[in-house]
């Protein structure tokens, strides 16, 4: 984003008192009932789940309290109930499939993955976290864990991975989503509190920054949680530690997993209404037409993952350095395809490129086809336009465009700049 963009945000935000839509199209495919995610931990304790609720975005949840999660009979216990759901949920998903053809190569790709709604970034390196601890589970004293949390751990740990391709729809951290959708007063860390960035956007009868200090004063996302949820939370786990008394057996332990239980449905409550608000409110945004390319992606993604999983594969802890240095090349291309589209795409997203001067508009003035070059060893043909532009053009000679309109094709590159505006570019 360009900063002399950002500022003029900036005080367009603090004139009205609300945030301001940075896009006129939205960029990131959103399902009509994605499953959403919200998951609370323990303070320091960063691969345990004190809580998971889970459900379809707009529903009711499921919950799952551990009570005690560094205790690894009740951690698993309360686990289970959430990877079944996971598994069973994934594997539906990629049951449904229809045939693409392309050339002579034919795949058989999802309809619907399963796309994953949650909070905030840091809940997906939480997912990511837990993904790991349980992908890679062992037999303890002869015991078995039992099978869906190892393949649940696959697929958290291949939805966290995935989290990093830019332009991605499988999970969708929604501060996020808002974040690059809306213009707010909030500095990047602040983005990160979603009902802050929430209450720019529809702060009622209160100004933006008053509404988004309340919310942040007030809500409480996760997972990580602040020093009073933590000094609570520490007094029910001690409580329900006496009580229990070291058992793990299912029929004492839940019957006083209750206190616990209220403790963080009342945290997730006001974020789940938060998550499906937010869900609803940017679905009804019209979709650039690159989100398809994107979603067919995520397809591929999603079927080669779940048939390795399926196959009984198992993904490296770490990556080999030829690895690291593939997936580097990839995510930065698509970083450029995706920056390219939005910007051909959405008007809005192409002013920043038009203020860095990396982009040029105006009107063809003249266009020549009889214009010929000598680019090797012969004198070839070639179309030569003259664009007549208000803006200053500082691009500098040789510099290749693509018009937005024909972006697919080849581009065009810069020939001559003259002193009054006007443009000359061949097609390469």
């Amino acid at each position: 984003m360009s900063t002399a963009l950002d500022a003029f945000f900036a005080g367009r935000v603090h004139e009205t008192g609300r945030a301001l839509r940075r896009t006129t199209l939205r960029h990131t495919h959103l399902a009509e009932a994605p499953l959403g995610v919200v998951v609370w931990r323990l303070g320091g304790e960063r691969f345990r789940a004190a809580a998971i609720a889970w459900g379809p975005i707009g529903g009711p949840f499921e919950l799952a309290v551990a009570g005690e999660p560094r205790n690894r009979d009740l951690y698993f216990n309360a686990l289970v109930p959430f990877a079944i759901d996971l598994c069973r949920r994934v594997q539906a998903s990629a049951e449904n499939r229809f045939v693409r053809t392309r050339g002579n190569y034919t795949d058989h790709l999802p309809v619907a993955p399963l796309q994953i709604v949650v909070p905030n970034q840091t809940t997906v390196s939480a997912l990511g976290l837990l993904g790991r601890y349980l992908a890679y589970l062992s037999d303890r004293s002869g015991v078995a864990p039992d099978p869906s949390l190892l393949e649940a751990g696959k697929h958290l740990r291949f939805y966290a991975r995935h989290s990093r391709t830019p332009g991605q729809a499988l999970i969708i951290p929604v501060d996020q989503l808002l974040s690059d959708l809306w213009a707010t007063l909030l500095s990047p860390l602040e983005r990160a509190n979603l009902a802050a960035l929430d209450a720019q956007i529809e702060p009622g009868v209160l100004h933006a920054f008053a509404a988004s200090t309340a919310a942040e004063r007030e809500a409480r996302i996760g997972p990580e949680p602040t020093e009073d949820i933590d000094r609570v939370t520490a007094e029910l786990v001690a409580e329900f530690n006496e009580r229990r008394d070291g058992s793990v057996d299912p029929a004492v332990v839940n019957a006083l997993l209750q206190p616990l239980q209220r403790h963080y449905r009342s945290l997730v409550e006001p974020v789940w209404e938060l998550l499906g608000r937010s869900v609803t409110r940017e679905r009804a945004m019209p979709a650039a037409p690159s989100v398809a390319r994107r979603t067919d992606v995520d397809r591929e993604a999603f079927a080669r993952h779940v048939d390795w999983v399926v196959g009984g594969g198992r993904y490296r802890t770490t990556d080999t350095p030829r690895q690291a240095a593939m997936t580097l090349r990839r995510l930065e291309a698509a970083q450029s395809r995706l920056e390219a589209e939005r910007a051909i795409e959405d008007p809005a997203c192409m002013i920043p490129h038009l203020l860095d001067g990396d982009a040029i508009r105006g009107a063809v003035v003249k266009l020549d086809d009889n214009y010929r070059v000598r680019p090797k060893t012969r004198t070839v043909q070639r179309a030569l336009l003259t664009l007549d532009t208000d803006d200053p053009v500082t691009l500098p000679l040789g510099k290749r465009l693509w018009w937005t309109a024909t972006a697919h094709d080849a581009p065009w590159q810069v020939v001559d700049v003259s002193a009054v505006g006007a443009l000359c570019a061949r097609v390469s």
